[in-house]
C-alpha cells in the first residue's frame, strides 16, 4: 500500500509497507536533472504525428462523365479497401461544376504517399483515365497535423528551388538578372 496525500494514515508520508507487514521503505524519488528539490517535470511531444494530404482533380471530357465517375468510385473504393498506409481516401463530384471531380487522400507519411501513386492499381487507374479527362490530373500535397492543413510540399516556387521572388521579380535579382519595373499604371 502506497502512502501520501491520499494513502493511510497510519505510516509517514513517502513511505511503503511491505506485504508481510515488515519495515516501511522509502518510494524511489523521481531524479531532477539539474538537482532541484521538488518534482521532476516532463514534457510531452504534443501532436507528433504529421500525415500527409493529396487533393486531386479530375475534369472529365463532355460526355464522358459517367465514365469518369465510375471509374473515380471503384478506384477509391479498392483504395480504401487494399491500400496501406491510407487514413483517408475520398473522392466526390463537385457540387457546380458536373465534370469536375475531387480526391481527398490522407496517408501517414509521404513514403505511404510515393508508394500508392507507384503502385500498379494508380497507375493503371491514371492510364485508363487519360483518355476520358479534358487536362492532365492536378495533384496538390499538403502537410497535415493536429487536424489542420499545413504548409504545401513543393519542390519549387516560394519554399523550394526558385520562388516567388524569382518568378514575379520582387527581389529585382530573380534569376541572378536585375528586374525592375518600369511602368506606372500598373504597380506590382
Amino acid at each position: 500500500m502506497v502512502t501520501g496525500a491520499c494513502g493511510a494514515r497510519g505510516l509517514r508520508r513517502g513511505m511503503v509497507r511491505g506485504e508481510r507487514g515488515g519495515l516501511p521503505l522509502p518510494l524511489p524519488r523521481p531524479v531532477n536533472p539539474r538537482g532541484r528539490s521538488g518534482l521532476a517535470c516532463q514534457a510531452r511531444r504534443k501532436g507528433g504525428d504529421k500525415n500527409v494530404v493529396c487533393n486531386k482533380m479530375v475534369i472529365a471530357k463532355e460526355g464522358s462523365e459517367g465514365e469518369v465517375q465510375e471509374l473515380c468510385a471503384s478506384y477509391a473504393e479498392d483504395m480504401k479497401a487494399n491500400a496501406v498506409g491510407i487514413l483517408s481516401f475520398e473522392c466526390t463530384k463537385d457540387t457546380h461544376d458536373g465534370k469536375q471531380f475531387h480526391f481527398w487522400e490522407r496517408y501517414k507519411n509521404v513514403s505511404y504517399f510515393n508508394e500508392n501513386m507507384s503502385s500498379e492499381k494508380t497507375q493503371g487507374f491514371l492510364k485508363d483515365l487519360s483518355p476520358l479527362v479534358e487536362k492532365p490530373v492536378g495533384v496538390s500535397l499538403f502537410e497535415y497535423a493536429n487536424g489542420q492543413i499545413g504548409s504545401a510540399c513543393v519542390e519549387v516556387g516560394p519554399k523550394g528551388e526558385g520562388g516567388l521572388d524569382d518568378a514575379t521579380g520582387a527581389n529585382k535579382y530573380g534569376g541572378g538578372a536585375r528586374y525592375e519595373q518600369t511602368s506606372t499604371a500598373v504597380q506590382l
